[in-house]
Order: C-alpha cells, then structure tokens, then sequence
C-alpha cells in the first residue's frame, strides 16, 4: 500500500492544578534509579511557560464550545516534548504536546517532532488499526498558546515499563506478539520516498535508501563532532561506506518507527495486560523494514506476530550490522547531548565496537 508519509512520544505522570504548576514525582516503578534521575529533570525543564487558561482557551476553540470546563491539568514526563494532560469535567482527558523545552539541544534528526508526529497518527489512523492517540488539532504557530502544539485523544493504560516486573512469561509473550503483529501493520505501509517523514511528506525524499540511510548517519556523526564526542569517525564512515553498495537492494520505502517496541512506549490495561495503545512515534522515517523496532532484538513471541523471521546471512546481515552502527551512535551522542536523558552509553559502545569489527571481518 503507497502513502504518502510521517513523529510522538511518551506518557508519564507529574501534575499541576488549576493556574499552578504542583511538581510531583513521578510513580516508582521497576525502571532504574538513572531513569528515575532523568524523569525528574525532564519534569524541572519541561513547562513553565504555558498557562491554564491558555490550556482551556485552545481546547475550547477547538471543539468550538465555551461550556468546556478544565477541570485539572497535568505535566506529563515527556522524552523531549513539553506533554500536559487536560482532565475535563466530564471525566474525558485530552493530551496536548508542545515542543521541547527552549534549553534542551536538540540532534539534527529532531527538528521536526510535533509535524512529523502529526502525520504519522493521522496515517496511522487512516490506514491501520494500530490503537494510536487521536490527532485533533496541530497548529505549527501556536495561536493562543505561542508555541506550536499538538492537541490529542489520551489512550490510558500503565507503560509497560513499569509493570514488566510483574507480568508471567504468558502475559509478556501475549504482548510481544501482539507488538509483532502492529510492527507487520507499520511496514506494509510504503512510500515512493526514502527518509525522514516531514522531507518524503514535503516530495523532498530520497530516491534512494542507501542515500537517505548514509544521510542519517552523517548527521549522527556531525552531531558527535559539534559536542567534541569521542568517536571511531574514520572507521564508522569507512566501513559503512564499504558495505553500503547492499542497502540498494532495499527498493521500496517502507514506514520505520524506531522505538516502537521501547517499553515505555507500549500501553498495558493494568487488569488484562492487553496492549491498549501505542504512543512515542517521534522517530518514524521511510525506509528499509529492518530497521524497526523489535527487528534486532524481538522475542519468538514478537517474531510470531510478525509472520517471519527477519533473515539474519547474506546482504540482510550486513544491513543490520550498519544498523545496528547507526542506533548505537544516535545512542551515544544523544547521552552527550542530555546527560539526563536516560540510556547505557557503554552499552552503546559495545555495541558499535562489536558491529564495525563485524563489518571489517566481513
């Protein structure tokens, strides 16, 4: 199926009641006291700008009725984005999101979020039955607010992040295919463009996946050479460059959302552990299938959904491997860029060591 194509993120909780802004720390959970260091600093940069009445003025324009009542207004643990959720009275919540914080350095594959996100929910919406938060205003001027905002329906549910502790290996695996099932709905969806969803939206793409794939990872290492990070820069670019004749076997673009496994982005009904929604589709881009999230690291159960087995011999291997080079330094200099934001940079390194030394055996 041809589309034209599409970025969002995740739904934490810290709170704010009417015209005040009340900072709470976040519910403890399984996640690591790093996770937790970075919860609390997103919520101590994330909103101090927006007002309650602005919150209710633009949710009244909206849905163009002055007898919407706000009730409460929440600060949600955003990953980048400034994330608030709006009780109404009627017990309903709506989920607005504006972008990240004035002091938060952003990489250069981040620029275009909240339009990207958009996009992507809309298509989502239109042409898969993958359980996605509703788009129902997106102003990249901002209006009432002064900031571009992104106005959305609230899926409910607990992140799986913070309940993976507690499932049984029946209720994770139920999960994993299911995860493996919406991962086969994202990737049946194409686009005559390779690249980064607002360029192919925009006819700007790529028309070609080597050239949108070796696009990304430059502005990865560029982002590395402006924070001075210790990279293996010659080896990446040499060894990339020496396998990229394989990624011209990839010939149709196919919808990417790279963290659309991440636990923190999968929404679990507390009572069934059912996935009940799907959220963090900030990085979405067009182009080869196994790049994805799940396809590295996905369980039998995730593979199960999926309906196959990514092949992991031949050209598909060395794909992976350059893969594999890229999320990893996206990895890295993202820890540089907010040393708050969570993640293992030694992992990361290990991982890039082990696929470039992959790449030069091969």
């Amino acid at each position: 199926m041809h589309l034209p194509p599409l970025d969002v993120a995740i739904y934490p909780v810290t709170a704010m009641s009417r015209g005040t802004y009340i900072s709470k720390p976040a519910r403890r959970s399984s996640t690591t006291s790093s996770s937790s260091s970075s919860s609390s600093a997103s919520s101590r940069t994330s909103i101090t700008t927006i007002d309650f009445p602005s919150i209710q003025r633009v949710i009244r324009a909206v849905f163009r009725s002055s007898k919407i009542t706000v009730q409460q207004v929440e600060v949600l643990q955003g990953y980048l984005h400034q994330v608030y959720l709006a009780k109404l009275v009627d017990s309903s919540c709506l989920v607005l999101k504006c972008p990240p914080a004035y002091n938060v350095r952003l990489l250069r594959h981040e620029k275009h979020l909240l339009e990207t996100e958009r996009k992507t929910l809309e298509t989502l919406h239109e042409y898969t039955q993958i359980p996605v938060p509703q788009v129902l205003k997106y102003d990249s001027h901002g209006g009432a607010l002064g900031t571009p905002f992104l106005l959305m329906s609230h899926v409910s549910g607990r992140k799986l992040s913070e309940i993976s502790a507690f499932l049984t290996a029946s209720e994770r695996s139920t999960i994993d295919r299911t995860l493996g099932s919406y991962v086969r709905a994202l990737t049946a969806l194409s686009a005559t463009q390779f690249g980064m969803t607002h360029r192919v939206f925009e006819k700007k793409g790529s028309t070609s996946w080597r050239e949108a794939f070796l696009a990304l990872l430059e502005a990865a290492l560029r982002d590395a050479e402006d924070m001075l990070v210790t990279l293996p820069y010659e080896s990446l670019r040499y060894w990339v460059g020496k396998h990229a004749h394989v990624l011209e076997e990839v010939t149709e673009a196919r919808l990417v959302a790279l963290n659309v496994c991440d636990a923190q982005n999968v929404l679990v009904d507390e009572r069934t552990k059912q996935v009940v929604g799907l959220v963090g589709f900030s990085n979405v881009i067009w182009g080869d299938a196994l790049l994805g999230g799940g396809m590295a690291d996905g369980s039998e159960a995730f593979f199960a959904g999926l309906g196959e087995y990514p092949p992991r011999t031949g050209s598909a291997r060395v794909r992976m491997l350059m893969y594999t080079t890229y999320r990893a330094t996206v990895k890295i200099v993202t820890r540089h860029y907010r040393p708050h934001s969570g993640g293992d940079e030694l992992r990361a390194r290990r991982e890039l060591s082990y696929a470039l030394n992959e790449l030069a055996a091969l």
